[in-house]
C-alpha cells in the first residue's frame, strides 16, 4: 500500500486496536484466479512475531482452498471514510480528497479442520460480538445444532509478517484546517462523516494536544 508519510502509522497495537474496531476484513488470495471473501476477525496480538489473525470460511467457498499453498496472504481493513469538500479549508485554492483509515495485514495461513478448534473458534468470535445485554448465547446452542454449524466451515489462522497501517486524516494540514473539516463532517448527517471527525479528534491532534 502506498502510504505519504504524514499518513503512516507504526503502531502495531493501534494497527490492532483498529482491526478490531472495524472487525469486517477482505481475505484476498493469489491463487488462480484471485479470490477475496469479506469475514469477521480476530486478533491474538501475542501469538507469533507480530501478531495472529484468526478467521473462518464456508467449506462451499473455494477460497480456503488456496489457504494450503503457503502462499502469502492479505487482509485489508477499511474503516471510515468521507469526501472533503475544498470549501472546508481556510487556504485556498484546494482540492477535493477523501479521508480514510486502512490496515493492511500480510501472513501465512494455517487450516483449522478439527471440530472442538473449530467450535472453540465460533464461540470465541460469538462471545466477543454478542451485545452485553443479549439473552443470546453460544453455549445454549445444542450440541447437535453446533456440530453441524462447524462441520461447514474451514478455520484458518494467519501468522502475520507485517503491517501497514495509513491514517489519511488531514495529517498534513494546518491545524485550523483540520479543525475546519473536523466541524464541517461533524454537521453533516451521513454516519461515515461523524465517525470519520471523531477519527480525526482521536489521531490528527495527537501532536497539539
Amino acid at each position: 500500500m502506498y502510504i505519504p508519510a504524514a499518513f503512516n502509522e507504526q503502531s502495531p497495537q493501534i494497527a490492532f486496536d483498529l482491526i478490531e474496531e472495524i472487525r469486517l476484513g477482505s481475505l484476498i488470495t493469489q491463487g488462480r484466479p484471485i479470490l477475496v471473501s469479506h469475514i469477521p476477525f480476530m486478533v491474538d496480538r501475542d501469538r507469533g512475531d507480530h501478531g495472529t489473525l484468526i478467521g473462518h470460511v464456508s467449506k462451499a467457498n473455494p477460497q480456503w482452498e488456496h489457504l494450503t499453498e503457503n502462499a502469502e496472504v492479505l487482509v485489508t481493513f477499511l474503516g471510515p471514510n468521507a469526501y472533503i469538500s475544498p470549501s472546508w479549508y481556510a487556504t485556498s485554492p484546494r482540492a477535493p480528497t477523501w479521508t480514510y483509515i486502512s490496515v493492511h495485514v500480510y501472513g501465512k495461513a494455517t487450516l483449522v479442520r478439527a471440530e472442538p478448534e473449530l467450535t472453540a473458534m465460533v464461540a470465541r468470535l460469538s462471545n466477543t460480538m454478542e451485545p452485553s445485554d443479549s439473552s443470546w448465547s453460544f453455549s445454549g446452542l445444542p450440541e447437535a445444532h453446533v456440530s453441524k454449524l462447524v462441520k461447514g466451515i474451514v478455520g484458518f489462522e494467519i501468522t502475520i509478517t507485517r503491517i501497514e497501517t495509513q491514517l489519511r486524516l488531514g495529517q498534513n494540514n494546518s491545524v485550523e484546517d483540520r479543525r475546519r473539516v473536523g466541524a464541517a463532517l461533524t454537521s453533516r448527517n451521513g454516519l461515515n462523516d461523524s465517525a470519520v471527525s471523531k477519527l480525526m479528534s482521536r489521531f490528527s491532534f495527537r501532536d497539539h494536544d
